[in-house]
């Protein structure tokens, strides 16, 4: 049986790893993860604790998992039994069915249930037009009433509708996961910094520093290849505005939690010692509402 979670140690800088994934396979089926055999295996908190060990980490946000759209509910049941072994795990972006419109009502209302709950992430790589349907901005609409922001995660080409789709709700926050995903391998720089620049133009998106090993060369990335792509996130978001992502344990793909971990630190070492705790702390507290008791708006 696993045990709950005991530092030997306190931590040498406040971290909150804003983008954690785990997952159980004998508990829930996640079809994606038969194209990527390395970490087609079941990763729990004791996995993570190893995996960032020494990095300082005091809080963490799980994100859904992509696990069978009927699951979703089963799988925030799973990620609250994880925080319940490691209390660090302060909050949850769950999966739900945005495009049900003002049906969703039936799901949010769900989720409420669960005090971890701070926000929704349904992803649609594989059918962009779907961010700008009537019924999926109904659905985005209807967030704000319940507290929840919502995780944008998407690869390039979606980032158009994407961006029409963040236009047309002014009034939801929006968390941009991995920057976009940006084309790092290919040297994608001049398209990711306009679809950042458009990004940034609206006051209701934050946006995650994470998942970038994964955009560049798995096998002979380097630090010099993600620079100009932090550098390009903090020149157009500001250091208000950014967030840390461990993105484990897909990071392991390309590299180890600490690699990333380390890379990032230097990356950003030219920042005030303020400015980088906003990056690796404070904004994740604010954006994810990390402090509060558990407590919804009223709707």
């Amino acid at each position: 049986m696993p045990s709950p979670y005991n530092p030997t140690m306190p931590a040498t800088r406040p971290v909150i790893d804003a983008h954690l994934h785990l997952w159980d396979l004998a508990r829930l089926r996640y079809s994606w993860l038969d194209a990527v055999p390395a970490i087609r295996r079941t990763f729990g908190v004791e996995d993570y604790r190893r995996a960032s060990a020494g990095c300082g980490v005091e809080k963490m946000v799980f994100v859904q998992c992509e696990c069978r759209p009927d699951q979703y509910l089963e799988e925030v049941r799973f990620a609250t039994g994880q925080a319940r072994l490691d209390p660090r795990i302060a909050g949850v972006v769950a999966y739900a069915p945005l495009e049900k419109g003002e049906r969703v009502e039936d799901e949010l209302a769900q989720l409420a249930a669960f005090p971890l709950v701070k926000g929704v992430r349904r992803m649609y790589d594989d059918d962009r037009d779907v961010c700008t349907s009537p019924g999926f901005l109904a659905g985005l609409r209807r967030l704000p009433a319940y507290g929840y922001s919502c995780d944008v995660s998407v690869k390039p080409p979606a980032l158009p509708g994407t961006i029409r789709m963040i236009g047309a709700c002014p009034d939801t926050l929006f968390i941009l996961d991995h920057l976009g995903k940006p084309g790092i391998r290919q040297g994608e720089l001049a398209s990711f910094r306009r679809h950042l620049d458009a990004l940034a133009a609206f006051p209701n998106v934050v946006a995650k520093v994470s998942g970038l090993l994964t955009e560049a060369d798995w096998a002979h990335w380097t630090p010099g290849d993600l620079a100009p792509y932090v550098a390009c996130a903090v020149e157009t978001f500001g250091t208000d505005r950014l967030l840390f992502g461990g993105d484990w344990p897909v990071v392991e793909l390309a590299g180890t939690y600490r690699q990333w971990f380390d890379v990032l630190e230097g990356l950003l070492a030219g920042l005030s010692p303020e400015e980088r705790t906003k990056v690796f702390y404070t904004n994740a507290a604010r954006v994810y509402r990390l402090e509060e008791n558990g407590q919804k708006p009223a709707r």
